[in-house]
């Protein structure tokens, strides 16, 4: 598997907001839901390939559900050009915020119910440095209402802060993510997190005594051992010139993981070229069951990343902008301090988490957004991100249609 766009694109998943639809499979998803679900497959297609340009030979996970729940909670405060921009960016260029919002109270409910032999659990939060600012209270109305969202003020100041808003995480995410920032620097004034988590059993668990250590092939043509799990039994499949394509289901089937294998004589890289919501849609109808064998190799990755260049890759330009952002709605000045202050976002931030193994997949997502007063305008801290292999995988909500988590593997075992 080749070339340099290898990285394609871990996931995009946990795509969408819109995920687990109903108790039962005959639950038809909410117009508005499906609709956002549409949008933020879109918008994390496009996000995953912004990722990938900085790393085009790396693994990368993503959530872009993640994203764009924390995202709509910014776009909840922004006004003017920043808000079309933040529109333009999440796929949802033309929309009214308040059926952004509607939608994704609909998706945060969907998103919550339960699903035999699947965890999946999801929770926002907004904390503010009570020493200089407190959350709008129509603003914090709405997150409420739409988003769920617990508030919290705290002393910035204090050591205990950090470590408080890195338990919310770790709590969020089961202690996959434990940690979401070092440390509170004194220009950070809000901080909108996300947590996501997915823990899944396989409807067909892989027999451990049957996995083997096995050769993989890197992007440059190398080989490494890694172990590769094998099961053999009757799949939903469909095989083109470019690709072989499986679904593995967990628990009843409402929940499964996609793994798409380009053909020997195609790539990861022109695999991700044709990855559009379009294909996807299409690929998807091809599937049929058909008997035969899989083998998959184990992978358990961990991945952070800054989202802020990728996010203005996307049009997402003006919120970064310490001059010209509007994020108006949002804050008003703490009990005593004058008004007049404006703000900006200073980073996105993202940790992920994915495994799989014999029993089933879990994976996590935490995504940060810190805001700053325009006063404040301090260089980020240089960022290091983790992983490697080919072939790609995602786990999507069958009933919605909606994408949980997708991944290009170019190293299973890294």
């Amino acid at each position: 598997m080749s070339p340099k766009h290898g990285l394609f694109a871990l996931f995009i998943a946990l795509a969408a907001s819109a995920t687990i639809c109903a108790a039962t499979a005959s639950t038809a998803t909410p117009p508005a839901s499906a609709k956002l679900a549409t949008a933020d497959n879109a918008f994390g297609f496009r996000l995953l390939n912004a990722v990938q340009k900085a790393s085009p030979d790396a693994n990368v996970v993503l959530s872009p559900v993640s994203a764009s729940l924390n995202l709509s909670m910014v776009l909840e405060g922004a006004d003017d050009q920043t808000k079309e921009e933040m529109l333009t960016a999440l796929s949802l260029t033309g929309e009214k915020v308040d059926a952004v919002n509607a939608a994704n109270a609909q998706l945060v409910k969907l998103l919550r119910t339960p699903v035999r032999s699947v965890v999946l659990s999801l929770a926002n939060s907004l904390w503010v440095d009570s020493r200089r600012a407190a959350i709008r209270p129509d603003y914090e109305k709405r997150v409420r209402a739409s988003y769920d969202a617990e508030v919290s003020a705290l002393d910035f100041s204090s050591p205990e802060a950090a470590a408080q808003i890195n338990s919310w995480a770790s709590k969020g995410t089961r202690g996959a993510i434990p940690k979401v920032i070092d440390k509170l620097d004194p220009g950070d004034l809000l901080l909108l997190l996300n947590a996501v988590y997915f823990k899944g059993e396989w409807t067909h668990k892989f027999d451990e005594a049957k996995t083997q250590q096995r050769d993989f092939e890197l992007s440059g043509g190398s080989k490494k051992q890694v172990p590769r799990m094998s099961q053999s039994g009757r799949f939903d499949y469909f095989e083109t010139p470019e690709m072989q394509g499986i679904r593995l289901p967990f628990g009843d089937g409402d929940l499964v993981m996609d793994i798409l294998l380009p053909a020997s004589s195609s790539s990861l890289g022109m695999l991700e070229t044709e990855l559009t919501p379009e294909h996807w849609a299409g690929w998807d109808k091809q599937f049929t069951p058909r008997p035969g064998t899989i083998e998959l190799p184990r992978f358990e990755l961990k991945s952070n990343y800054s989202l802020t260049g990728p996010l203005q890759a996307l049009g997402m330009r003006r919120a970064f902008d310490p001059s010209r952002a509007q994020l108006t709605g949002m804050l008003s000045p703490a009990a005593g301090r004058s008004g007049g202050e404006r703000f900006f976002v200073s980073k996105v931030l993202q940790s992920t988490y994915w495994k799989v193994d014999e029993q089933g997949a879990e994976a996590a997502a935490a995504t940060t957004t810190i805001v700053r007063p325009t006063a404040v305008a301090r260089p980020e801290k240089p960022f290091r991100m983790i992983v490697d292999r080919p072939f790609f995988c995602a786990i999507s909500d069958k009933r919605s249609g909606v994408l949980l988590f997708v991944g290009a593997i170019h190293d299973p075992a890294p």
